[in-house]
């Protein structure tokens, strides 16, 4: 259905009105609520029409009204950053780890994990850490804590949006929302995220859905077909921020596919640190070399294994030298196969470098730079 706007002189009637010679105006007037209309255009008018620029809870991170999929490895730290992205929100930080907050929002935070002690005491020491105020919150957050098995989990969540009408809901996480034992499964998948499409829409919300990536599978480095039922979820996304988990103590923050714009390419390190007594501090330290990212994700219990022999090799060594201090008397002490796979996996991730056949190089980690 086209509306349009269209000033009648007084006592006449559309038929008047274009009898008169007058044209209804090209651009029609779209109801707010005709969130579903179809447009056609054709030739140059294609090019004529105004396109609305993209409008941001958080730059970067959240594009507003649209479903966002916050990925990450187990221990990353996806929680509390995404939390500390929420009480920023709500509160009307100008800032989150250094990107802007256009607008405070009103913030409906779904923990079905951690339960109702350690939700609080978690949004206490952030809020402790941020210099966040209680009373700031005021209007503005609203908390759901149900861990465990959440098969009513829509009557809930839909019963606080309809009263709290928040701008913005954080759900963590997908896995224990939908129940399943096994989240990879399609038929299922596709169900829960039709209604969690409706509660977004029906609200005109954004959605920014806590998940995870897949165990073992580091050595991919951070992209989204890691994540848990990532066939469906592709599709079914509109924007993506990544959440690697380091070897370094840190983590990495990067932003994967969009449709709402060009995406960030930036890789950033994110430390979650305590300050004072009982806060906790979430700050972004610097660039993250994309070279290093994969290195950066070895698991922490593999590279001690390939730390040992490699420091005991001279910053420029061959096959034989690797072979010979990987199966010394030394631990770890491992075979020659062994050795020469090792070799084959830091390559892959750039711990070593090749020069030519047989003689390698270390490369060492830098871990980040400062912007």
């Amino acid at each position: 259905m086209r509306r349009s706007i269209i000033e009648l002189r007084e006592g006449e009637d559309i038929t008047d009105y274009l009898a008169d010679g007058r044209k209804i105006p090209d651009e029609p007037v779209l109801e707010e609520k005709d969130k579903n209309h179809v447009s056609t255009r054709r030739g140059s008018d294609i090019f004529n029409h105004k396109t609305k620029p993209v409008e941001w809870v958080i730059k970067d991170l959240i594009p507003r009204r649209k479903k966002t999929i916050s990925v990450g490895d187990y221990e990353a730290g996806k929680s509390f950053i995404n939390m500390g992205a929420a009480l920023c929100i709500a509160t009307g930080k100008s800032e989150y780890l250094g990107l802007e907050i256009p607008k405070q929002l009103k913030v409906l935070y779904v923990d079905l994990e951690n339960g109702e002690d350690e939700t609080y005491r978690r949004i206490k020491s952030l809020a402790k850490g941020f210099g966040i105020s209680p009373a700031q919150t005021d209007g503005y957050l609203s908390v759901i804590t149900k861990p465990g098995d959440f098969s009513d989990r829509f009557s809930l969540i839909t019963a606080e949006t309809e009263i709290f009408k928040p701008e913005v809901i954080f759900i963590d996480n997908l896995y224990q929302l939908s129940g399943y034992s096994d989240i990879s499964d399609n038929n299922k998948i596709k169900s829960l995220l039709a209604d969690v499409e409706t509660l977004r829409s029906n609200n005109d919300t954004a959605i920014v859905m806590i998940h995870h990536f897949k165990k073992n599978t580091e050595d991919q480095g951070l992209e989204e077909g890691r994540m848990l039922g990532a066939s469906s979820l592709l599709f079914w996304m509109e924007h993506c921020t990544l959440l690697g988990k380091t070897n370094q103590g840190f983590t990495i923050l990067g932003v994967g596919k969009s449709r709402v714009g060009k995406a960030n390419g930036g890789l950033y390190s994110i430390e979650i640190n305590d300050v004072d007594e009982d806060g906790i501090l979430i700050e972004k330290k610097g660039l993250v070399p994309p070279e290093k990212v994969r290195g950066l994700l070895v698991p922490e219990r593999k590279k001690i294994k390939w730390d040992a022999p490699l420091d005991r090799c001279p910053d420029r060594f061959d096959t034989k030298d690797w072979v010979n201090v990987c199966t010394d008397k030394l631990v770890p002490s491992v075979s020659e196969k062994t050795a020469k796979n090792w070799l084959k996996e830091m390559l892959s991730v750039g711990m070593v470098e090749k020069l030519q056949h047989g003689l390698y190089k270390k490369t060492g980690i830098e871990i980040y730079v400062e912007e």
